[in-house]
């Protein structure tokens, strides 16, 4: 189980700001990655909770999303040699980082050797851009304590409303990665805000249908349960007044988070369909690559 530091509680702030069994499975490797079977979605890891399998949903045509093709997660630097091996019998070939520079000098990624990995951060390096706090964590953290900031506002209109050049210019590559079909893993720090929209456009581009992309959202308050639940004892025995509980909507997700995430792109693209032209997304490439044949 993670439970966030200061320094790593505050690069997760800042990140909202500015965009804002024990058992181990054991792994199969396979070989004709085409041909559709069913296998756990979640990854379980010792060095992280919320990495999953993103195959099993029923996409465009009635055929499923395939296993072993598409991955989510958090930050992968607490990784053990068991938990690199796990990604290699996964058959992962590359990795995208969706940080922050800040992020990823702080917690690099341990990645198994062989696996390439790619930065394309979906935020601005800017020190409190948005943050309407002064630009510290600290400060943000008193203003919601204090009642003066709303932190569940704060992810609405500062990560989930705000689709800017950034974003465009890197899904627009991400999305190359994807159409090269290379086993894929994306992740950020949590792994349930930009991993999270970064799955909701790729599922998107299967022809999943809307309610099964906020199952899949939602589904990181589940796997980051204990995690959440540490980081707000953690919140409120370092900062009192019951902080954690008021810094809650940053450690999880809810369904207007992504919610609002659809309705900006609808509002300024017209359809969810229209962005991935925008993103120069090849539909037919995606699904030939990631559905059942």
């Amino acid at each position: 189980m993670k439970i966030l530091t200061g320094t790593q509680f505050g690069i997760l702030a800042f990140s909202a700001l500015t965009l804002f069994s024990c058992k181990k499975e054991e792994v199969t490797p396979t070989t004709d990655t085409d041909t559709y079977q069913s296998y756990e979605k979640h990854v379980e890891l010792e060095g992280e909770d919320n990495m999953r399998d993103m195959g099993g949903y029923t996409g465009e045509n009635g055929k499923r999303v395939l296993f072993r093709k598409l991955f989510r997660s958090g930050e992968l630097s607490g990784l053990t040699e068991n938990d690199k091996q796990i990604m290699l019998d996964l058959g992962i070939e590359q990795v995208i980082d969706l940080r922050t520079n800040t992020e990823i000098n702080e917690h690099p990624d341990n990645l198994p050797t062989g696996v390439n990995s790619f930065h394309l951060p979906l935020i601005d390096e800017a020190p409190g851009s948005g943050s309407g706090t002064g630009g510290s964590y600290e400060d943000f953290i008193q203003a919601v304590i204090s009642g003066q900031v709303d932190a569940t506002e704060v992810m609405i209109n500062s990560a989930y409303n705000t689709i800017d050049s950034i974003k465009i210019a890197n899904w627009t590559t991400i999305f190359n990665h994807l159409e090269d079909n290379k086993v894929t893993l994306w992740h950020c720090t949590a792994g349930k805000d930009r991993a999270g929209m970064t799955a909701a456009l790729v599922l998107s581009s299967l022809g999943v249908d809307r309610a099964t992309i906020i199952e899949d959202f939602l589904a990181s308050n589940d796997f980051l349960a204990d995690y959440i639940e540490g980081t707000v004892a953690y919140m409120n025995a370092e900062y009192g007044n019951n902080a954690g509980e008021a810094m809650r909507p940053v450690l999880g997700v809810e369904i207007e988070y992504i919610e609002a995430f659809f309705t900006a792109i609808e509002t300024n693209y017209g359809s969810v369909e229209n962005f991935l032209n925008v993103l120069d997304v090849d539909i037919a490439k995606m699904q030939a690559n990631f559905l059942e044949k």
